[in-house]
């Protein structure tokens, strides 16, 4: 009887050392890693636009484990993460969601991924159980099935979300930055190890911009006519306007309304010429000129001043080539009438985009 004992426990105890590990294991074939490729497209983003702004909306990616399924029992574990950097607790997005730091200055993204099946997504705990969807990366995750339906999760696909945007300033001059080999989320499973990664595999970050022609496109002349003092009827009286524009070329504008941007333009007074009234527009005779009490006005395309040595939101960006129009007229600056002879003003223009 007693040795009948002994024997019972010793069975009893090989088998609660080997049930756990059983329950726990996925039929991953060995060496088993499946790689999700990604490709968001090539990007653009103002380089002034607010920091959040979203470069790329949420976007869901899904992928089949092809040509099988991988059956998991319940308590399968998982930890989800990735070599990025994390950024948590930002106000840039909302509570629980964690922004992970992409290589390119001023950008990062924020990920939800999960792997499933033929099982509901309540059938699994996630925790912290945040973000997006509620598996937002990093996160752990175990199959629980339900008291009603344990039966295992053969898992058969993959979901992805992310979204990217600004969380930071972008150089002005900063060049096609690439997007492939960032890595969103890596699968590691209890038993077998690294299972599944999701990776950008190609497309790029650009800042949104345009260029200007090529000198002599780059000096806008704008031939102001010939007029007669006798034209003018006294202070604050003013000519006919001349209509002239400022070219932009090859122009890129956000990929999307939320970081699309104006193009801003700013006009300072160069070569002799000076401000006499900023929110009037009113620009004085350069160092060449011999007139005297008259100025140029600088306007807008409807005629109204152009404030100066401040940025004014000009035109909104879009792709391709784009013309800013605006006008400039003489205006009698004080009481006495005008004294003819040359008369020219200079400005430099200074254009951003935000």
């Amino acid at each position: 009887m007693r040795s009948y004992y002994k024997r019972m426990v010793r069975c009893g105890l090989a088998v609660l050392l080997w049930g756990p590990l059983n329950a726990w294991a996925c039929n991953f074939p060995a060496g088993f890693l499946f790689r999700q490729e990604v490709h968001p497209g090539d990007l653009y983003v103002g380089r002034d636009v607010p920091e959040g702004a979203v470069i790329k909306a949420w976007t869901f990616e899904s992928a089949r484990f092809n040509p099988t399924h991988i059956g998991c029992p319940v308590g399968s574990f998982f930890t989800v993460g990735t070599p990025l950097a994390k950024i948590v607790n930002s106000p840039l997005v909302p509570p629980g969601e964690v922004i992970l730091q992409s290589r390119i200055p001023g950008i990062g993204i924020v990920v939800s991924a999960h792997m499933t099946g033929g099982s509901f997504l309540d059938h699994w705990s996630f925790v912290p159980a945040q973000g997006y969807q509620g598996f937002g990366v990093p996160h752990s995750v175990t199959f629980v099935g339900t008291p009603t339906d344990p039966r295992n999760a053969n898992i058969i696909s993959t979901r992805l979300y992310y979204r990217i945007i600004k969380i930071g300033p972008i150089e002005p001059d900063m060049g096609p930055q690439p997007l492939a080999g960032h890595t969103l989320a890596e699968f590691n499973h209890a038993g077998s190890g690294k299972v599944l990664e999701m990776v950008l595999a190609s497309g790029s970050i650009n800042v949104a911009m345009c260029g200007l022609p090529g000198a002599p496109g780059t000096q806008v002349t704008v031939p102001m006519g010939a007029w007669r003092t006798n034209q003018f009827s006294g202070e604050g009286s003013y000519t006919d306007a001349k209509a002239f524009i400022v070219p932009l070329q090859a122009c890129q504008g956000g990929s999307l309304p939320g970081n699309q941007q104006f193009a801003h333009l700013r006009l300072d007074p160069r070569n002799g010429s000076s401000v006499l009234d900023a929110q009037r527009g009113l620009l004085g005779l350069n160092s060449d000129s011999d007139a005297k009490g008259v100025a140029v006005q600088v306007l807008k395309a409807d005629l109204t001043p152009m404030p100066l040595t401040q940025e004014v939101q000009m035109v909104r960006m879009q792709n391709g080539d784009i013309q800013i129009p605006m006008g400039a007229r003489y205006i009698q600056t004080g009481k006495d009438a005008p004294v003819g002879g040359v008369a020219n003003a200079s400005v430099g223009f200074t254009l951003t985009y935000k």
